[in-house]
């Protein structure tokens, strides 16, 4: 091979000074790497077990006629019920009630009343809201209710999130029962109701 200006050994230093400065890019050191650690610490504390529950304010009204039972019924505003303590513990809201009971009146001087173990509460259908990282829905069961607290619904482990239900009353009046008490003169002034409270309680 020819070069203009130069020799063959001319051409040969001009390769071996083209593989000295590769060498020099090989051989050349890395840079160094700057690197550090951190640790970061974070507190995630348990909330409250709370529930938004209420009975129906007012029952369909039944009339009476002396052979059969009747049925009143009615269906509270949306139950929530919350679990936001962050742990596994179990739950469970329950609910006793006194006896339904129409006040005396200036001519029905004698209150009277209806069992309240004739009021029965169905939970229904139990929806975890999975928006807000519910784990399953928890437990229901119907209940005739008492003087005493029942569950209505629960969970034995989990049950973490917020939950959402429509429970439905249903009370049966009996043939034998006694009517709605006036408040005043005997069918010309407002009956006083029968009312009972209800008392929920959730742990």
């Amino acid at each position: 091979m020819f070069v203009a200006g130069g020799t063959e050994r001319g051409l040969i230093g001009f390769t071996s000074l083209a593989l000295a400065i590769g060498l020099v890019a090989v051989l050349s050191p890395a840079a160094s790497a700057d690197t550090s650690t951190d640790t970061v610490n974070l507190a995630i504390l348990g909330g409250a077990l709370s529930a938004v529950v209420s009975a129906p304010t007012q029952m369909t009204p039944v009339v009476l006629d002396g052979r059969t039972s009747h049925t009143s019924v009615g269906s509270p505003t949306e139950w929530t019920i919350t679990n936001a303590r962050g742990s596994s513990a179990a739950w469970s809201l329950s609910v006793s009630a006194t006896d339904f009971v129409s006040a005396a009146g200036t001519l029905d001087a004698q209150e009277r009343t209806v069992a309240v173990e004739n009021l029965t509460i169905t939970p229904g259908i139990v929806t975890a809201r999975t928006s807000a990282g519910t784990d399953a829905a928890p437990t229901t069961k119907p209940v005739s209710v008492s003087g005493q607290p029942q569950a209505l619904v629960w969970t034995n482990t989990l049950g973490k999130g917020t939950f959402t239900l429509t429970p439905k009353f249903s009370l049966s009046v009996p043939p034998n029962a006694y009517r709605s008490n006036f408040s005043g003169a005997i069918d010309e002034s407002p009956v006083n109701p029968f009312v009972s409270v209800l008392t929920f309680t959730i742990v």
